[in-house]
């Protein structure tokens, strides 16, 4: 019986340093389901949905997913499975180097690179047919690249 006590508090404490790493994620997929819950109508409504997720569990499966499973692999990849804006991106490689973008209303996207240093260079990518442009904030193009009908640069030039 000692034996089969052991054993058992070993699974937990092995159980519970691999799940209880120390990252503070995100909680993405959470924060979605509670960014949508305040959508969904007015503050009685609102209120109504949060009491029924919680009884039903829908935010404690969130929360469990999120902290067991999907800040554990953003914690350890810097990419984050869930996002909170389908339209946004946001990326940070082992070096420090961050990368962040947004597509706007009008198909442009609207990009933020800051290096390990804190440097950061703002700009938007617009696309004209096969042409993609690099504007900095005054409207200047800064960098061109004209694709082919299959996506493969053609030509790129650099106007900085």
């Amino acid at each position: 019986m000692r034996i089969r006590k052991f054993v058992c508090a070993a699974v937990l404490a092995s159980f519970l340093c691999v799940s209880l790493n120390s990252c503070y994620g995100s909680f993405a997929l959470f924060n979605k389901v509670h960014k949508w819950n305040g959508k969904v109508g007015g503050k009685w409504l609102n209120e109504i949905v949060y009491l029924v997720f919680w009884v039903l569990p829908v935010y404690e499966i969130c929360l469990s997913a999120d902290w067991l499973v999907l800040n554990t692999i953003e914690f350890w990849t810097g990419s984050k499975l869930v996002s909170m804006n389908s339209d946004t991106y946001q990326e940070t490689d082992a070096d420090g180097n961050k990368v962040f973008a947004v597509r706007n209303t009008d198909g442009s996207l609207s990009v933020s690179i800051t290096d390990a240093n804190g440097k950061k260079a703002d700009f938007t990518l617009e696309q004209d047919g096969n042409t993609i442009r690099a504007v900095d904030a005054k409207g200047n193009v800064i960098a061109q690249q004209v694709v082919d009908n299959n996506g493969e640069a053609v030509a790129q030039v650099a106007v900085r």
